[in-house]
């Protein structure tokens, strides 16, 4: 008998995309699925599409929310019920090779471990990985990584995953309600384990379009407040897990961060002054840009006093810093 997969599936008005969806997880080469669509109070005709679905295919599961909640608690939802002894996630406007699952069974069975990574993921026939320049280089066949070496660069995605569904019930991992939810689950998750296995599988296709999450997220002049806020989460998390000797970034320095607004300042500089002590003894993994934002913020008595010192010339302030130290 084959092993069930749960395939978790937030679903909030996506009518465009939902079916294409859908179609690619009822085709799957790997049949034994169990598919649960959480619809989200969806507006649009999703949820006559998941009927649609629903009343074709007895592998699927229907929850709706009674109201919108987000895709952290939907996911938190689906993993309440899933029955499988692994789990997946899909996003509800992408879709995925017919062999994506089988490919990503087998590998996890070979190798026996309780997370495999698919680096196959593609967005319009390009892959998105050129992104990840920190990444090491995987074999054809992958590889066994140490989660404490390569945590700091992995893509935090979970639809590029799967997961045997014990470690997250052993160590009661569920989504923090925060944007950036993925990045918070799989940092947590990497901490619960010492190797992640990285392999290239059948692809997993993710559709930037105007409508989506991420791609309104990044639109939001808010994005970078949202990753602080993430990092917040799991140094918390962190500490009242008495883990805080691991070698992790408690933030990254990205081209989209801009510290423009009071609200920006504060909560960098409050998260900044709480996570100083470890930040000190761990300054070799943060690079220079990093390095002097971090106290240039800590340095500043308020955005007035920021913008005027340091962000207008963030990078060269950077450069002429690292120049002093020659």
């Amino acid at each position: 008998m084959q092993d069930l997969i749960s395939i978790i599936i937030p679903v909030y008005n996506v009518e465009k995309y939902l079916r294409q969806c859908l179609d690619s997880i009822v085709n799957q080469t790997y049949t034994n699925l169990e598919i649960i669509c959480i619809n989200d109070k969806s507006t649009d005709n999703s949820a006559e599409i998941l009927e649609e679905f629903l009343q074709k295919d007895e592998r699927i599961k229907v929850i709706n929310n009674k109201e919108n909640v987000g895709s952290a608690i939907s996911r938190n939802y689906g993993l309440d019920i899933a029955a499988g002894k692994y789990i997946a996630f899909v996003d509800s406007d992408d879709y995925i090779d017919e062999k994506y699952i089988e490919s990503m069974l087998n590998k996890m069975k070979q190798v026996n471990c309780d997370i495999v990574l698919n680096l196959s993921i593609y967005s319009n026939g390009v892959s998105i990985l050129d992104n990840y320049t920190q990444m090491p280089k995987i074999q054809n066949n992958g590889d066994f990584l140490d989660c404490f070496s390569v945590i700091n660069f992995l893509p935090v995605f979970i639809w590029s995953r799967l997961y045997k569904k014990s470690l997250l019930e052993k160590n009661h991992i569920r989504f923090s309600n925060i944007f950036s939810d993925d990045l918070f689950f799989n940092t947590i998750i990497e901490l619960k384990t010492d190797k992640i296995f990285v392999f290239f599988g059948d692809r997993y296709h993710y559709c930037r379009h105007n409508g989506s999450m991420t791609e309104k997220a990044k639109k939001d002049k808010n994005w970078d407040l949202a990753h602080i806020k993430a990092y917040n989460s799991i140094y918390d998390y962190l500490k009242a897990h008495n883990s805080l000797d691991k070698r992790l970034k408690l933030f990254h320095y990205y081209s989209f961060f801009k510290v423009d607004t009071q609200e920006k300042f504060e909560c960098c500089k409050n998260f900044f002054e709480k996570i100083k002590e470890d930040f000190e003894k761990n300054t070799e993994i943060y690079n220079d840009i990093e390095k002097f934002f971090f106290y240039s913020v800590l340095n500043s008595e308020n955005i007035s006093d920021y913008l005027s010192k340091y962000h207008k010339n963030l990078t060269v302030g950077c450069l002429r810093n690292k120049m002093q130290k020659v």
